[in-house]
């Protein structure tokens, strides 16, 4: 007989959505069965706030003090399973048969008493915890009734009757209340006499919601004059609501009480709400009036919405994925804990299981807190396709679903996936089918261009309404999505980071209060978890350049030292080392809008900006050396460029000015020596005088060496026009190209892994007229496509980048001091919904000019290129380090692909980039991160 004591808490977990446990992260969010509404695969933000609650658990730990936690998961196959503090249910308990067993808890709840009620095992009345009918001990305590702070330890037997998966859930009063928020656990006491399992599998079938659903609203854009009224329901309490392009900095409450009128204004100004907290009469409407120059969203994302959910996530690639492989034993340890009055089953594909009656069955209903285990084996994918004793090993994966058979539930969320996943060799024989390898995602892609559109649809309660046939639109145009978290500070700056985070800094934000108060925004976005985190800079970085360096930090040099009559230059200069940043030594002068641009000797220069003076152009360059960290003026490189002057460096180690930057010059296109100083002309730029804030690029591959420029501002207005210039020739020059199908100024132009380039945002005016239409230019053709519209205009002050899983960030605009747009928006290019894209098994890490090197892909034999895209560091419509760089590559015969690194610093500069294989039908595959030196 073995004591076996066990320590919980009971915990609240605010915020907590069953369709996103961290609301940002892309590993959420997602239903990889691509429900209508789904089409993508994400869920959508108003999904996501409805469904979100202040969620409530048992969480286990170590010692009786409660300071060390359990954290290893409750599946340790699942691949989905949120980290320990963000999931539900909190804890599973395990026993033998002859334990006596202590279940310690404390209650960590401030604000309510709960109680711990356990099913199956033996135990006297002071361990059942059911109010009122629990016990009472000296202290006053009592087993169904602990109070805030308070504790009770309840005591059991494990013995051979008890057997089995049992629920425990809070008895204390309002029982479902309390499981749909989560307040649930298993304790599994194991069979002595089963077979060992490979995998333990405790699988909840429940629902979640909070106590009532919270009203959600959002008002469309809100310009100065526009007004949005909304009814509110009866139920009396209390909504928070937000502006959705500014964010939580302004913030208000409407509470719905009685005695309250039964209809409120609220004024909107440029940053606030008057009154911030307004009341109104149960069912009364609450009209909110724009009296500001600023748009505004009003926006309450509500919450506490019903959900179906396996382990208290809902929709495929949330819940539960168990990843094993062919023949494994998998233990199902099922319970429903859906206390109302609806039933679920469990059905697992390819999988059954022997009946006491003889027979077998793959189909067992639950009802409400009836737990079942049963075993079943982990099937074979592809069990008629023998392994070959020579070939190619590759692994593939079949995706089988488990899931309640009520096509209701099922389609509303109650699914999961067993991934077996299967080692094959393979030669080049052809084969009927496209073998589905297994890359690690989640989700599987499809092919839009070959979606077959449903004659009709049935809709399910919660979905969101979208066209049949969006999957064959984006496979066409992309499509747009809108992420349930904002930017935090104005992105001004953009940088993506070697770690796959993305470096958003604006420093006063062109607000000079804040520039005054020394406020400086700077923030690191975990792109994958969905984290933002404060990076206190300490000087104002507002409109300086930046670069990364060949160890991967990213260097911010100038800013703004003033604002006004006149701006002047800071000559101040910080390094961001991926975790925080650090002062450098000053430039001999300062900078306002400078260039720096990478250079193949590790080194970057720095060239431009207004003066610390606020009086003229800063017109000497200045080298940084990494090595020394000290800065030193060049003695050459001096003409009269414009602020944020658009250069690049060619293969020759020439900077080429493109003719474009910030403001008007008539220079037009300029081959640079840095050696000696010397001017290449290079006429032919159209419009020369109109490239005020137009978009530069150095098209791929950069071994091309031809540059494009398109769009800018001037008397002319917002040009379509783009100009090609090819700077191998002997005597460059530009020449027409198509022209995009809008004008635009102040835009982003993004190079794509499928060799194609994005141009998105900008206006038709200065500052004004959004353009909500991207479009795409093909090199190779020569002709723009246009994609599907992006919901949120950027003008000046935005941004754009190239995500390393192919996708495009986009943020910021700030057309007006103090109106700050915070959403951020994420374009899903076409190439995503085009079926399944290649993906790289194994690739070195550190490379060296002139080297070969091994890559591994099961799609060796249909790679149309391998290529290197240098990470973005953006500002102000332009990224000077932005480039794609080819590498030749073999295919062996054992299939491996052997790539050669260009022996040109100039053309790839030292540092780290991200590697990319892109198939026949030019789809890309996630980058792999490499660090040339």
């Amino acid at each position: 007989m073995t004591q076996h004591d066990f320590y919980l808490r009971i915990e609240p977990l605010p915020g907590y959505s069953p369709l996103s446990p961290l609301h940002c992260s892309r590993r959420y969010g997602r239903d990889c069965l691509r429900g209508h509404g789904h089409e993508i695969g994400r869920v959508t933000p108003r999904e996501i706030f409805a469904s979100t609650l202040d969620a409530m658990v048992y969480r286990r730990y170590h010692d009786p003090d409660h300071t060390e936690p359990v954290t290893e998961p409750l599946i340790a196959a699942d691949m989905n399973e949120p980290p320990w503090d963000r999931r539900v249910p909190g804890c599973v308990l395990y026993a033998d048969v002859g334990d006596e067993i202590a279940i310690h808890v404390r209650n960590g709840d401030p604000d309510e008493c709960h109680s711990l009620h356990l099913h199956g095992l033996e135990y006297g009345i002071a361990s059942d915890g059911a109010w009122p009918l629990g016990v009472q001990a000296k202290d006053g305590s009592r087993s169904d009734d602990i109070h805030p702070g308070g504790s009770w330890t309840y005591r059991f037997t494990a013995t051979e009757e008890t057997v089995g998966v049992w629920a425990f859930h809070d008895h204390h009063q309002m029982v479902q209340s309390w499981i749909n928020r989560g307040l649930f656990g298993a304790l599994i006491v194991r069979d002595p006499a089963a077979e060992p399992a490979d995998h333990e599998i405790p699988l909840f079938l429940h629902q979640m919601s909070g106590d009532a659903a919270a009203d959600g609203f959002e008002s469309p854009a809100l310009h100065g004059g526009a007004s949005y009224p909304h009814t509110f329901g009866m139920t009396p309490r209390s909504f928070p609501y937000h502006c959705k392009i500014h964010g939580v900095t302004m913030s208000g409450t409407v509470t719905v009480q009685a005695g309250a009128p039964h209809a409120t204004s609220v004024v909107i100004g440029d940053n606030f709400f008057s009154p911030a907290a307004a009341t109104v009469a149960p069912g009364g409407t609450v009209t909110w009036f724009n009296s500001g120059h600023h748009d505004h969203v009003v926006f309450a994302g509500g919450g506490g919405g019903t959900s179906y959910c396996l382990n208290g996530r809902t929709y495929v690639g949330n819940t539960p994925t168990i990843v094993t492989e062919p023949g494994r034993r998998l233990r199902w340890y099922l319970l429903n804990l859906d206390v109302g009055d609806t039933w679920h089953n469990f059905h697992p594909h390819a999988a059954r299981w022997n009946l006491p009656s003889g027979g077998a069955a793959d189909v067992h209903p639950l009802s409400p807190v009836e737990g079942f285990t049963v075993d079943t084996v982990a099937p074979t994918p592809f069990p008629d396709l023998q392994s070959q004793q020579s070939g190619r090993e590759v692994t593939v994966r079949g995706d089988f679903l488990v899931h309640c058979h009520l096509e209701e539930h099922m389609m509303s969320g109650l699914a999961g996936l067993v991934r077996s996943r299967q080692r094959l060799r393979v030669t080049d024989e052809p084969l009927d089918i496209e073998l589905p390898y297994d890359d690690g995602k989640c989700c599987t892609d499809l092919d839009g261009t070959r979606s077959c559109k449903p004659m009709s649809h049935h809709e399910m309660p919660g979905m969101a309404h979208e066209e049949h046939d969006v999957l064959t639109h984006a496979a066409m145009a992309g499509f747009w999505e809108m992420l349930p978290c904002d930017s935090v500070t104005l992105a001004v700056h953009f940088a993506l980071l070697h770690t796959g985070k993305v470096l958003i800094f604006s420093g006063s934000g062109n607000f000079p209060p804040r520039h005054d108060a020394h406020i400086y925004g700077s923030v690191l976005w975990d792109y994958e978890e969905g984290t933002f985190t404060q990076v206190p800079v300490s000087y104002d970085v507002f409109c300086a350049g930046q670069a990364t360096l060949p160890n991967g930090d990213l260097l911010a040099a100038g800013g703004t030292k003033r604002y006004d009559d006149p701006w002047q230059g800071a000559p101040e200069s910080a390094l961001f080392n991926g975790e925080a940043w650090t002062n450098l030594p000053n430039m001999a002068d300062g900078r306002w809008y400078p260039t720096l641009v990478s250079l193949g000797d590790g080194t970057v220069i720095a060239v431009s900006g207004t003066n610390e003076a606020g009086d003229a152009t800063n017109d000497v360059p200045e080298i940084f050396d990494p090595a020394t960290g000290t800065w030193t003026p060049t003695p050459f490189l001096r003409p009269s460029l414009p602020l944020y002057p658009h250069l690049f460096q060619l293969r020759d180690g020439k900077l080429f000015f493109t003719g474009a930057g910030l403001g008007f010059t008539e220079l037009g296109g300029y081959k640079l020596d840095p050696a000696d100083g010397a001017e290449i002309p290079v006429p032919g730029l159209r419009l020369a005088t109109n490239r005020d804030q137009a978009c530069s690029v150095l098209l791929p591959p950069a071994q091309d060496q031809k540059v494009l420029v398109m769009g800018g501002w001037g008397e002319a207005g917002a040009t379509p026009f783009a100009d090609l210039a090819d700077l191998s020739a002997s005597e460059p020059s530009y020449v027409p190209a198509a022209s995009m199908k809008h004008g635009r100024t102040m835009a982003n132009a993004v190079i794509l892994p499928d060799r194609t380039v994005f141009v998105t945002g900008g206006g038709a005016g200065f500052e004004a007229d959004p353009v909500f239409e991207s479009e795409i230019y093909d090199p190779s053709t020569g002709k723009w496509s246009a994609t599907a519209p992006a919901t949120v205009g950027r003008l000046y002050h935005s941004v754009a980048l190239l995500l390393p899983d192919c996708r495009v960030a986009t943020a910021g605009s700030n057309p007006d001091r103090d109106d700050d747009e915070l959403r951020i928006e994420i374009f899903h290019p076409p190439y995503l919904f085009r079926g399944a894209r290649p993906f790289l098994e194994d690739a070195p890490v550190e490379i060296t000019y002139g080297e070969r090197y091994r890559l591994r892909t099961p799609q060796a034999r249909d790679l149309r290129w391998a290529q290197l895209i240098r990470p973005m560091a953006t500002t102000h419509s332009y990224e000077s380090g932005q480039r794609l760089v080819d590498l030749p590559f073999t295919v062996t015969k054992r299939g491996d692909v052997r790539v050669t690194i260009p022996d040109e610093p100039n053309l790839a500069p030292p540092g780290w980039w991200m590697l990319f294989v892109v198939d026949m039908k030019r789809r890309p595959s996630d980058a792999w991160w490499v660090h040339l030196s």
